[in-house]
């Protein structure tokens, strides 16, 4: 008779034996972990026949969540689009206030790179409040552009693209108040969650719920106040009644003839620039992720402290490679002292 260190209790499931080890995850980044375990796992384990390993647990959980969201983000900017289109009746107005989507998504994603946070169903969820937001604040932000607009037509002040340019800065320069009061309404009320403690129950939660809404809502109105403007005169330049050039004003003076510059059929151009730097903010912000699953990779390859007793030797790994002055999250792995195999201490 032999003892040797096995399962402690063996399941049946799907009509298959499972035996389930427990693993505690110490990051957020659970999926990060999953990859480099799975990988490692690949590298130094060797199943037998008819075996093999599943991820359970958190993981199972983070992926059906990450199923969800694919049907549940594409149907709630469907929503969006819908409840906008049915107050504008208006597909260009449409686009024009889901344009602040792309610019809040700039700030938001350079905001959770800061943080140093990972993509999950909590952000998600931030990302879905700041798409609402920001149709909201792109409503009212169209709504003082087309009253200046109704104005000065009602006025017949709209004959030239000056004209034009006239009517929306009152427009805009209307909207600078308010948009300012409700960014910092937003800010005032979401900051304090992120000075929360990490101690407290929910606050890793709450904190990547709001990390997305207060770094969009920055960059949505800064780009807002300052992109808006401009597009809705490329947009409205083609409203204007074309001008004559045999037209003479009361003084017998020849009214000038504006002519569109040759550049302004690249208006395309901004959004197009929004959205790559929205992609690049996602990007770093990814490769960010891989350098930190990176380091822990590496940090656990080499032991920064081994010590060898009663036929054991004990190695302690740190994802930072050493011991901080501040609370420590430490690896311990115990090997058998002339095999170098891992084992049981028991």
């Amino acid at each position: 008779i032999d003892f040797r260190t096995g399962p402690p209790s063996i399941r049946n499931e799907n009509g298959q034996l499972v035996g389930f080890v427990f693993v505690d995850v110490t990051t957020d980044d659970i999926q990060g972990y999953v990859d480099a375990a799975a990988k490692r796992l690949q590298e130094r384990v060797t199943f037998p026949p008819g075996y093999y390993i599943q991820w359970a647990g958190q993981f199972e959980y983070l992926k059906s969540a990450e199923e969800r969201l694919a049907v549940v983000v594409p149907f709630t900017l469907l929503i969006i689009f819908l409840l906008i289109f049915l107050n504008t009746k208006s597909v260009a107005r449409t686009v024009i206030v889901l344009l602040a989507v792309p610019f809040s998504l700039v700030g938001a994603f350079w905001f959770l790179y800061i943080l140093d946070y990972n993509m999950s169903v909590a952000v998600w969820v931030g990302l879905i409040a700041l798409a609402g937001l920001d149709a909201e604040t792109g409503v009212v932000m169209l709504l003082y552009l087309d009253h200046a607009w109704d104005k000065f037509a009602a006025e017949g002040r709209l004959r030239t693209p000056a004209d034009l340019r006239a009517a929306v800065i009152e427009g805009a320069v209307q909207r600078i108040r308010p948009k300012i009061m409700t960014v910092c309404a937003i800010l005032f009320g979401l900051l304090p969650i992120m000075w929360s403690p990490v101690t407290q129950a929910g606050a890793d939660v709450m904190k990547r719920i709001a990390a997305p809404m207060i770094g969009g809502v920055v960059t949505s109105a800064v780009l807002e106040l300052l992109l808006y403007p401009t597009i809705y005169i490329l947009w409205r330049r083609r409203h204007l009644p074309e001008p004559d050039a045999t037209d003479v004003s009361p003084l017998n003076t020849p009214v000038q003839v504006v002519r569109p510059s040759p550049g302004s059929h690249l208006w395309w151009i901004v959004p197009v620039v929004l959205l790559g730097a929205a992609a690049g903010g996602y990007y770093f912000w990814q490769r960010q992720s891989m350098r930190s699953e990176a380091a822990l990779a590496s940090a656990h390859d080499t032991p920064f402290a081994t010590r060898t007793a009663n036929g054991l030797t004990v190695n302690f790994y740190h994802p930072q490679g050493g011991l901080k002055f501040a609370m420590n999250e430490v690896t311990i792995e115990f090997h058998d002292a002339k095999t170098g195999e891992p084992t049981d201490a028991g």
